[in-house]
């Protein structure tokens, strides 16, 4: 029975109660739960179901018999939303998250998997847009953010959360409170990861080190492309095709430098949309060839990763990256369908600038049907 007591402290800590506000809610003196606590005395039995319902829990929760099999569930929730992030299923992950946030309501983890996940429905398909304005999903994003942050000691978590609640702030107009988080937030240069990269040896110092490097990498070719085409940074309208052409291929040939043998992995979906910006950046310069040349390159990285196992971890064979791992488990998408498919429904948006051009039209042939919902 002791471990009752043990329990109960751990849920009052996670309310971050106090010992005299928790008997003040159970109408006991805080000398009961001290005793409680450290395994002198147990609760009456009839205060059992009491206490199990102020925090949310069942009886068998207290006594520890849930614990293991908690574990398991929870592993299953985080499993399921991994595999409908990876599959782009974004009304799978939201409903998985929802179930576990019923079962298990205190999960702060599962808090910041639910506000991650209704964040993409901004940029989902139609019926997820409208489901994101109709519910309001910016302000519970801002809710679920701030008790992360309040409550988590799981860095990563907190991490994330501060970058929604960021955005929610620019979003929203208020761009002091978004410099502040920023502002209170680790520089590059001191992160964790570089920090682990000077003081680890031998190989985990080498793997560390690659790892920092493909990041920085995929960072800064995100960037590029963004400042090319997110209207939400503000340059977009002010640049030619000619200057957008210049970043998306800087971005490419940055990746492709630190991976200059073609095993790109989860990278090649990245170089594909590329491609397949720079033909479109083309056919708005009206130069139908050197549109149709890239997005035959498009067509090949669609290929090579759709091919890939979507279950399978593989090892960067790149002399800058060959103690580093491309997890394509964990390779979320925002949009369910493969690369094929959605360089098809591309295809669709230029067959009237290419017209009865047989070099598209053959593209289009090969490529097929798709059904995506954007």
């Amino acid at each position: 029975m002791n471990n009752l007591g043990t329990k109960i402290k751990e849920l009052r800590v996670a309310e971050n109660l106090t010992q005299e506000k928790l008997a003040e809610e159970l109408n006991v003196s805080f000398q009961s739960i001290s005793r409680w606590e450290n395994g002198i005395s147990t609760p009456d039995i009839s205060l059992i179901p009491v206490i199990a319902r102020y925090f949310g829990v069942s009886t068998d929760h207290l006594f520890g018999l849930e614990d293991e099999e908690s574990e398991i569930t929870k592993s299953e929730f985080e499993q399921r939303y991994l595999n409908f992030r990876k599959d782009g299923d974004l009304d799978g992950a939201y409903e998985v998250m929802l179930e576990a946030r019923k079962m298990f309501p205190r999960d702060l983890h599962f808090c910041t998997n639910l506000a991650e996940v209704m964040d993409l429905f901004e940029g989902g398909n139609s019926m997820q847009v409208s489901l994101y304005r109709d519910k309001n999903f910016s302000e519970q994003i801002r809710m679920l953010c701030q008790r992360v942050v309040d409550e988590s000691k799981d860095e990563t978590d907190r991490s994330k959360a501060l970058a929604l609640l960021s955005t929610y702030y620019m979003k929203s107009g208020n761009t002091n409170e978004a410099i502040k988080i920023a502002n209170s937030m680790t520089d590059i240069l001191h992160s964790k990861e570089v920090l682990l990269g000077e003081i680890l040896s031998g190989n985990d110092k080498k793997k560390q080190l690659q790892d920092n490097i493909l990041n920085m990498a995929n960072y800064i070719s995100d960037i590029l492309v963004k400042i090319a085409f997110q209207k939400e940074y503000g340059f977009t309208t002010s640049m030619s095709p000619e200057e957008k052409l210049a970043y998306i291929e800087a971005a490419n040939t940055i990746l492709m430098i630190i991976i200059p043998d073609g095993n790109y992995f989860e990278y090649s979906r990245k170089l594909g949309w590329n491609y397949r910006r720079i033909a479109e950046l083309y056919t708005m310069m009206d130069q139908k060839d050197k549109a149709i040349e890239y997005l035959l390159k498009a067509e090949k990285m669609a290929a090579y990763y759709d091919s890939l196992d979507k279950e399978k971890v593989y090892k960067f064979t790149s002399p800058f990256c060959d103690l580093a791992t491309s997890d394509m488990t964990r390779n979320g998408k925002y949009f369910s369908g493969t690369e094929t498919e959605m360089l098809s429904y591309r295809l669709d948006e230029l067959k009237e600038y290419f017209g009865d051009n047989e070099h598209f039209n053959k593209l289009r042939k090969r490529m097929g049907e798709n059904h995506i919902n954007i």
